[in-house]
């Protein structure tokens, strides 16, 4: 959606009360959720960086509450926010000489009206970072992810979803210490999520006479592959059965044991290249086994 400046500013003056509804709705999400919680996939926002326009997957204004709530206070109260954008606004940003800048926001009402407020707009709400016409990000300290290209793995929660292309910026003050580009790539193989039923008939059974009419559930997590997707390690960190049973230690280890060679018999596994990680999404799961009747 192409966005245009505002040719009124005094329509949407910066310092208007939101209301009460508002205000309760945006902090209850900005202090209560962490990011990865999402339980909806959220729209990124932009920044230019070294000449080419990429996806930022956070928002960084946020990192401040009080910047935050100073900005969500200046802003209309028929701003349009969404479950994938509950702030409601979208950031453009920058990197100029080494340091993070603030170049815009832009905003659609439930007019349907789209509104820019450029940095000179903005000006009072971060009047401590406004130098020269640019406001300095000095209050971001962590690591910004960006990405572009298409998608390769598309995960529904906050901004996990992976691109092919993806930059790790670390950032003190603003400033931008390190910075490390990734090239990722998804390689075809058996799908965590599509494996219960080759486990079910993998699992050595006979070696588990006493489960022969139970389903057996294990929760399992930190799997380390290879390149080529081969399993090498996988943690079970929990184990119980339906109808429920309370196992006795060596008998959790022993299925334990025999869960992990079956995984391990599995080749290959569906495994992404990710950010210098070669990974398996989802990156734990809830396995449920039960032995087929024969």
């Amino acid at each position: 959606m192409k966005k245009r400046p505002v040719n009124n500013p005094k329509r949407y003056p910066l310092m208007k009360t939101l209301s009460a509804f508002r205000r309760f709705v945006f902090f209850t999400t900005l202090l209560l959720t962490p990011l990865s919680a999402w339980s909806s996939a959220q729209l990124g926002e932009w920044i230019f960086f070294q000449g080419e326009k990429w996806i930022l997957l956070d928002k960084p204004i946020e990192k401040d509450v009080v910047l935050a709530q100073t900005l969500n206070r200046s802003l209309p109260d028929d701003i349009c926010c969404s479950m994938a954008n509950s702030s409601g606004y979208t950031a453009t940003w920058a990197i100029e000489k080494g340091e993070l800048l603030l170049y815009c926001i832009d905003f659609e009402t439930d007019t349907k009206a789209d509104v820019r407020l450029e940095a000179k707009q903005l000006k009072q709400v971060f009047r401590s970072y406004y130098r020269k016409g640019k406001i300095h990000a000095r209050w971001f300290n962590g690591t910004l992810r960006m990405a572009k290209g298409k998608v390769i793995e598309y995960i529904h929660d906050g901004y996990l979803r992976m691109f092919e292309t993806e930059c790790i910026l670390t950032i003190q003050e603003g400033k931008v210490f390190c910075t490390q580009v990734y090239h990722n790539d998804k390689r075809e193989g058996m799908r965590l999520i599509e494996a219960h039923e080759e486990l079910s008939r993998l699992f050595p059974w006979s070696q588990f006479p006493n489960y022969k009419d139970k389903h057996i559930v294990f929760s399992v997590r930190d799997f380390k592959l290879t390149s080529d997707g081969k399993l090498l390690d996988v943690s079970v960190y929990n184990i119980y059965t339906k109808p429920d049973t309370l196992l006795a230690e060596n008998k959790q280890r022993s299925l334990i044991l025999a869960l992990k060679e079956t995984l391990k018999s599995i080749y290959p596994w569906e495994v992404i290249c990710y950010n210098g990680k070669y990974v398996m999404h989802p990156e734990s799961e809830t396995l449920s086994i039960v032995r087929k009747k024969e």
